[in-house]
Protein backbone atom coordinates (compact mmCIF):
# COMPACT_ATOMS: atom_id res chain seq x y z
CA UNK A 1 0.00 0.00 0.00
CA UNK A 2 0.95 3.34 -0.73
CA UNK A 3 2.01 6.25 1.69
CA UNK A 4 -1.06 8.33 0.09
CA UNK A 5 -3.03 5.23 0.49
CA UNK A 6 -2.49 4.79 4.24
CA UNK A 7 -2.93 8.67 4.86
CA UNK A 8 -6.29 8.10 3.01
CA UNK A 9 -6.92 4.63 5.14
CA UNK A 10 -6.11 6.74 8.51
CA UNK A 11 -8.24 9.70 7.84
CA UNK A 12 -11.03 7.27 6.62
CA UNK A 13 -10.54 5.36 10.03
CA UNK A 14 -10.38 8.70 12.43
CA UNK A 15 -13.55 10.05 10.55
CA UNK A 16 -15.39 6.56 11.33
CA UNK A 17 -14.00 6.53 15.23
CA UNK A 18 -15.30 10.18 15.25
CA UNK A 19 -19.02 9.35 13.97
CA UNK A 20 -18.83 6.05 16.47
CA UNK A 21 -17.97 8.15 19.50
CA UNK A 22 -20.39 10.73 18.46
CA UNK A 23 -22.81 8.46 18.49
CA UNK A 24 -21.90 6.85 21.60
CA UNK A 25 -21.87 10.76 23.37
CA UNK A 26 -25.57 11.47 22.41
CA UNK A 27 -26.78 8.47 23.58
CA UNK A 28 -25.21 8.52 26.69
CA UNK A 29 -26.02 12.17 27.54
CA UNK A 30 -28.37 12.79 30.25
CA UNK A 31 -32.29 13.69 28.99
CA UNK A 32 -33.16 17.46 29.77
CA UNK A 33 -36.25 17.39 28.32
CA UNK A 34 -38.52 20.12 29.52
CA UNK A 35 -35.60 22.07 29.57
CA UNK A 36 -34.95 21.68 25.60
CA UNK A 37 -38.45 22.18 25.12
CA UNK A 38 -38.60 25.64 26.71
CA UNK A 39 -35.41 26.80 25.71
CA UNK A 40 -36.30 25.93 21.92
CA UNK A 41 -39.53 27.48 22.30
CA UNK A 42 -37.30 30.64 22.94
CA UNK A 43 -35.13 30.65 20.17
CA UNK A 44 -38.24 29.95 17.81
CA UNK A 45 -39.72 33.45 19.33
CA UNK A 46 -36.99 35.66 18.17
CA UNK A 47 -36.38 34.07 14.70
CA UNK A 48 -39.63 34.34 14.08
CA UNK A 49 -39.84 37.83 14.30
CA UNK A 50 -36.05 37.98 12.35
CA UNK A 51 -37.31 36.13 9.72
CA UNK A 52 -40.59 38.41 9.04
CA UNK A 53 -38.30 41.59 9.30
CA UNK A 54 -35.84 39.71 7.01
CA UNK A 55 -38.56 38.82 4.48
CA UNK A 56 -39.77 42.28 4.53
CA UNK A 57 -36.13 43.91 3.26
CA UNK A 58 -35.00 41.77 0.60
CA UNK A 59 -36.50 43.68 -1.85
CA UNK A 60 -33.85 46.24 -0.86
CA UNK A 61 -30.96 44.53 0.10
CA UNK A 62 -29.57 41.39 -1.47
CA UNK A 63 -28.73 38.48 0.84
CA UNK A 64 -25.47 38.53 1.22
CA UNK A 65 -25.10 42.07 2.04
CA UNK A 66 -27.44 40.75 4.93
CA UNK A 67 -25.94 37.62 5.76
CA UNK A 68 -22.54 39.48 6.31
CA UNK A 69 -24.26 42.07 8.25
CA UNK A 70 -26.38 40.26 10.28
CA UNK A 71 -22.98 37.17 11.00
CA UNK A 72 -20.96 40.06 11.65
CA UNK A 73 -22.53 41.88 14.29
CA UNK A 74 -23.91 38.05 15.87
CA UNK A 75 -20.04 37.07 15.87
CA UNK A 76 -19.13 40.23 17.85
CA UNK A 77 -22.08 39.90 20.34
CA UNK A 78 -21.11 36.13 20.80
CA UNK A 79 -17.65 36.71 21.56
CA UNK A 80 -18.07 39.87 23.64
CA UNK A 81 -20.60 37.33 25.78
CA UNK A 82 -17.78 34.63 26.07
CA UNK A 83 -15.16 37.08 27.03
CA UNK A 84 -17.20 38.61 29.79
CA UNK A 85 -18.47 34.99 31.55
CA UNK A 86 -14.87 33.87 31.40
CA UNK A 87 -14.98 31.76 28.46
CA UNK A 88 -11.99 32.89 26.31
CA UNK A 89 -9.61 30.24 27.29
CA UNK A 90 -12.11 27.55 26.51
CA UNK A 91 -12.62 29.00 22.83
CA UNK A 92 -8.87 29.15 22.73
CA UNK A 93 -8.31 25.48 23.32
CA UNK A 94 -10.99 24.35 21.44
CA UNK A 95 -9.52 22.76 18.16
CA UNK A 96 -12.55 22.84 15.47
CA UNK A 97 -13.41 19.09 15.06
CA UNK A 98 -14.41 17.71 11.04
CA UNK A 99 -17.74 17.07 12.99
CA UNK A 100 -18.03 20.70 14.30
CA UNK A 101 -16.89 22.50 11.28
CA UNK A 102 -19.26 19.97 9.24
CA UNK A 103 -22.06 21.57 11.38
CA UNK A 104 -21.03 25.09 11.22
CA UNK A 105 -21.06 24.94 6.96
CA UNK A 106 -24.08 22.99 6.67
CA UNK A 107 -26.23 25.42 8.82
CA UNK A 108 -24.68 28.10 7.16
CA UNK A 109 -26.53 26.47 3.75
CA UNK A 110 -29.14 25.78 5.39
CA UNK A 111 -29.93 29.30 6.23
CA UNK A 112 -28.71 30.82 3.04
CA UNK A 113 -30.79 29.16 1.37
CA UNK A 114 -34.37 29.32 3.44
CA UNK A 115 -33.53 33.16 3.16
CA UNK A 116 -33.25 32.67 -0.80
CA UNK A 117 -36.55 31.26 -0.92
CA UNK A 118 -38.71 33.79 0.76
CA UNK A 119 -37.64 36.23 -1.64
CA UNK A 120 -39.87 34.55 -3.74
CA UNK A 121 -42.61 32.57 -1.54
CA UNK A 122 -45.30 33.22 0.52
CA UNK A 123 -44.13 33.48 4.27
CA UNK A 124 -46.21 30.81 5.29
CA UNK A 125 -45.62 28.49 2.30
CA UNK A 126 -42.51 28.84 3.12
CA UNK A 127 -42.78 27.93 7.07
CA UNK A 128 -45.25 25.17 5.85
CA UNK A 129 -42.56 23.45 4.23
CA UNK A 130 -39.40 24.29 6.82
CA UNK A 131 -42.19 22.65 9.39
CA UNK A 132 -41.71 18.55 7.53
CA UNK A 133 -38.21 18.98 9.48
CA UNK A 134 -39.04 17.14 12.88
CA UNK A 135 -40.19 14.57 10.24
CA UNK A 136 -36.69 14.57 8.55
CA UNK A 137 -35.11 14.62 11.82
CA UNK A 138 -37.08 11.74 13.55
CA UNK A 139 -36.73 9.53 10.02
CA UNK A 140 -32.79 10.07 10.10
CA UNK A 141 -32.20 10.43 13.26
CA UNK A 142 -31.10 6.68 14.15
CA UNK A 143 -28.81 6.72 10.91
CA UNK A 144 -27.23 9.87 12.13
CA UNK A 145 -26.55 9.75 15.71
CA UNK A 146 -28.17 6.03 16.69
CA UNK A 147 -30.82 7.63 18.60
CA UNK A 148 -33.88 4.94 18.57
CA UNK A 149 -37.09 7.37 18.13
CA UNK A 150 -40.19 5.55 20.33
CA UNK A 151 -43.64 5.33 18.56
CA UNK A 152 -45.13 7.90 20.87
CA UNK A 153 -42.92 10.68 19.12
CA UNK A 154 -43.63 9.37 15.38
CA UNK A 155 -47.56 9.82 16.56
CA UNK A 156 -46.63 13.20 17.97
CA UNK A 157 -44.97 14.80 14.91
CA UNK A 158 -46.97 13.34 12.22
CA UNK A 159 -50.40 15.00 14.34
CA UNK A 160 -48.30 18.40 14.79
CA UNK A 161 -48.14 18.23 11.19
CA UNK A 162 -51.18 18.05 10.45
CA UNK A 163 -52.04 20.83 12.47
CA UNK A 164 -49.13 22.68 10.62
CA UNK A 165 -51.07 21.53 7.00
CA UNK A 166 -54.48 22.86 8.65
CA UNK A 167 -53.36 26.41 9.93
CA UNK A 168 -51.11 27.00 6.29
CA UNK A 169 -53.76 25.88 4.12
CA UNK A 170 -51.19 25.12 1.29
CA UNK A 171 -51.93 26.12 -2.09
CA UNK A 172 -50.84 26.26 -5.33
CA UNK A 173 -48.83 28.63 -4.38
CA UNK A 174 -46.47 25.88 -2.56
CA UNK A 175 -45.36 24.56 -5.80
CA UNK A 176 -43.44 27.52 -6.74
CA UNK A 177 -39.62 26.35 -7.89
CA UNK A 178 -38.59 28.04 -4.74
CA UNK A 179 -40.06 25.36 -2.91
CA UNK A 180 -37.18 22.93 -3.68
CA UNK A 181 -34.92 25.40 -2.34
CA UNK A 182 -36.85 25.64 0.97
CA UNK A 183 -36.82 21.59 0.99
CA UNK A 184 -33.25 21.31 0.44
CA UNK A 185 -32.62 23.78 3.31
CA UNK A 186 -35.26 22.28 5.44
CA UNK A 187 -32.71 18.55 4.92
CA UNK A 188 -29.86 21.22 5.74
CA UNK A 189 -31.19 22.07 8.87
CA UNK A 190 -32.39 18.92 9.99
CA UNK A 191 -28.70 17.67 9.39
CA UNK A 192 -27.56 20.14 11.67
CA UNK A 193 -29.26 20.17 14.04
CA UNK A 194 -28.94 16.98 14.92
CA UNK A 195 -25.10 16.82 14.75
CA UNK A 196 -25.87 19.48 17.83
CA UNK A 197 -26.16 17.03 20.18
CA UNK A 198 -23.01 14.83 19.66
CA UNK A 199 -21.14 17.79 19.05
CA UNK A 200 -22.66 19.15 22.01
CA UNK A 201 -20.80 16.45 24.42
CA UNK A 202 -17.28 17.81 23.59
CA UNK A 203 -17.94 21.59 22.68
CA UNK A 204 -19.85 23.98 25.24
CA UNK A 205 -22.92 25.74 23.48
CA UNK A 206 -21.12 29.19 23.26
CA UNK A 207 -17.92 27.91 21.25
CA UNK A 208 -20.49 25.98 19.31
CA UNK A 209 -22.75 29.40 18.42
CA UNK A 210 -19.02 30.97 17.90
CA UNK A 211 -18.12 28.77 15.28
CA UNK A 212 -21.73 28.36 13.55
CA UNK A 213 -21.83 32.39 13.33
CA UNK A 214 -18.15 32.39 11.56
CA UNK A 215 -19.77 29.84 8.60
CA UNK A 216 -22.57 32.17 8.36
CA UNK A 217 -19.97 35.34 7.98
CA UNK A 218 -17.81 33.19 5.23
CA UNK A 219 -20.78 32.36 3.42
CA UNK A 220 -22.01 36.04 3.26
CA UNK A 221 -18.28 37.35 2.25
CA UNK A 222 -17.52 34.80 0.03
CA UNK A 223 -21.01 35.47 -2.08
CA UNK A 224 -20.41 39.35 -1.56
CA UNK A 225 -16.96 39.02 -3.36
CA UNK A 226 -19.00 37.10 -6.56
CA UNK A 227 -21.88 39.12 -6.72
CA UNK A 228 -21.48 42.51 -4.67
CA UNK A 229 -20.60 44.47 -7.36
CA UNK A 230 -23.69 43.71 -9.37
CA UNK A 231 -22.13 42.83 -12.35
CA UNK A 232 -23.70 39.18 -12.20
CA UNK A 233 -27.17 40.43 -11.11
CA UNK A 234 -29.92 38.23 -12.78
CA UNK A 235 -33.49 39.30 -12.12
CA UNK A 236 -35.49 37.06 -13.69
CA UNK A 237 -36.60 35.53 -10.62
CA UNK A 238 -37.12 36.90 -7.37
CA UNK A 239 -34.77 34.57 -5.34
CA UNK A 240 -32.15 34.49 -8.10
CA UNK A 241 -32.42 37.98 -7.84
CA UNK A 242 -31.99 38.28 -4.58
CA UNK A 243 -28.82 35.80 -4.76
CA UNK A 244 -27.28 38.22 -6.91
CA UNK A 245 -27.78 41.64 -6.21
CA UNK A 246 -25.10 43.94 -5.60
CA UNK A 247 -24.40 45.59 -2.69
CA UNK A 248 -26.63 48.79 -1.35
CA UNK A 249 -25.92 51.48 0.87
CA UNK A 250 -28.15 51.78 3.65
CA UNK A 251 -29.72 54.26 5.53
CA UNK A 252 -28.99 54.63 9.29
CA UNK A 253 -32.09 53.04 10.36
CA UNK A 254 -31.83 50.36 7.47
CA UNK A 255 -28.47 49.37 9.01
CA UNK A 256 -28.98 49.61 12.62
CA UNK A 257 -32.06 46.78 11.71
CA UNK A 258 -29.31 44.88 9.57
CA UNK A 259 -26.93 45.07 12.79
CA UNK A 260 -30.44 44.52 14.84
CA UNK A 261 -30.83 41.16 12.96
CA UNK A 262 -27.43 39.80 14.11
CA UNK A 263 -28.58 40.60 18.02
CA UNK A 264 -31.64 38.16 16.85
CA UNK A 265 -29.37 35.72 15.38
CA UNK A 266 -26.96 35.59 18.09
CA UNK A 267 -29.37 35.32 20.74
CA UNK A 268 -30.84 32.35 18.66
CA UNK A 269 -27.97 30.66 17.56
CA UNK A 270 -27.05 30.16 21.29
CA UNK A 271 -30.71 29.19 22.44
CA UNK A 272 -31.13 26.47 19.63
CA UNK A 273 -27.77 25.07 19.88
CA UNK A 274 -28.47 24.40 23.88
CA UNK A 275 -31.87 23.75 23.20
CA UNK A 276 -30.72 20.50 20.70
CA UNK A 277 -27.69 19.90 23.11
CA UNK A 278 -29.82 19.33 26.52
CA UNK A 279 -32.29 16.77 24.65
CA UNK A 280 -32.88 14.52 21.93
CA UNK A 281 -33.52 16.14 18.43
CA UNK A 282 -36.42 14.10 17.54
CA UNK A 283 -38.11 15.38 20.62
CA UNK A 284 -37.34 19.09 21.22
CA UNK A 285 -37.55 19.42 17.43
CA UNK A 286 -41.46 19.17 17.26
CA UNK A 287 -41.61 22.60 19.17
CA UNK A 288 -40.55 24.21 16.63
CA UNK A 289 -44.17 24.54 15.62
CA UNK A 290 -44.51 27.21 18.45
CA UNK A 291 -43.51 29.81 15.45
CA UNK A 292 -47.46 29.32 14.25
CA UNK A 293 -48.28 31.18 17.36
CA UNK A 294 -45.65 33.94 17.32
CA UNK A 295 -46.08 34.24 13.61
CA UNK A 296 -49.45 35.03 14.53
CA UNK A 297 -48.95 37.19 17.25
CA UNK A 298 -46.50 39.32 14.89
CA UNK A 299 -49.16 39.41 12.04
CA UNK A 300 -51.34 40.94 14.41
CA UNK A 301 -49.37 43.24 16.75
CA UNK A 302 -47.06 44.56 12.93
CA UNK A 303 -50.10 44.24 10.53
CA UNK A 304 -53.36 43.95 12.22
CA UNK A 305 -53.61 40.35 10.61
CA UNK A 306 -56.37 38.25 12.76
CA UNK A 307 -55.74 34.21 12.62
CA UNK A 308 -58.94 32.66 11.19
CA UNK A 309 -60.14 29.77 12.53
CA UNK A 310 -57.57 27.13 10.59
CA UNK A 311 -55.08 28.90 12.61
CA UNK A 312 -57.12 28.49 15.84
CA UNK A 313 -57.55 24.45 15.37
CA UNK A 314 -54.07 23.66 13.90
CA UNK A 315 -52.60 25.12 16.38
CA UNK A 316 -54.68 23.86 19.24
CA UNK A 317 -53.87 20.60 17.32
CA UNK A 318 -49.77 21.03 17.34
CA UNK A 319 -50.01 22.19 21.15
CA UNK A 320 -51.57 19.07 21.98
CA UNK A 321 -49.02 17.22 20.15
CA UNK A 322 -46.19 18.75 22.26
CA UNK A 323 -47.98 18.46 25.37
CA UNK A 324 -48.60 14.65 25.21
CA UNK A 325 -45.20 13.63 23.77
CA UNK A 326 -44.18 15.47 27.16
CA UNK A 327 -46.36 13.29 29.28
CA UNK A 328 -46.16 10.52 27.48
CA UNK A 329 -42.23 10.61 27.90
CA UNK A 330 -42.64 11.62 31.67
CA UNK A 331 -44.30 8.85 32.21
CA UNK A 332 -41.90 6.49 30.75
CA UNK A 333 -39.36 7.46 32.86
CA UNK A 334 -41.32 7.57 36.15
CA UNK A 335 -42.21 4.04 35.56
CA UNK A 336 -38.57 3.48 34.51
CA UNK A 337 -37.57 5.00 37.94
CA UNK A 338 -39.92 2.64 39.67
CA UNK A 339 -38.59 -0.49 38.17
Amino acid sequence: MTSQAKRTAHRADADARTMSDARSDAAARPQQRVKGALILSAAVLVTALQDAYIKDVSASYPVHQMQTFRAGAALMLIFTWIVANGGLPALLRTRPSGLLLLRSAILSVASLTFYISLAAMEFADAVAIYFSMPLMIAALSGLVIGERVPPWRWAAVAVGFIGVVIVQHPGIGVFEPASLIVLFSTFCYALGLMLTRPVGMRVNSAVMGFWQLIGFLVTGVALSLVFGSGAFHDPAHPSLSYLTGGWVTPSWGDAALLFGFGAAAAAATVLYTAGYKVAAPSFVAPFEYSALLWASLWGYVLWGDIPGIGTVGGAALIVAAGLWMIWRETRQMSGLRHQ
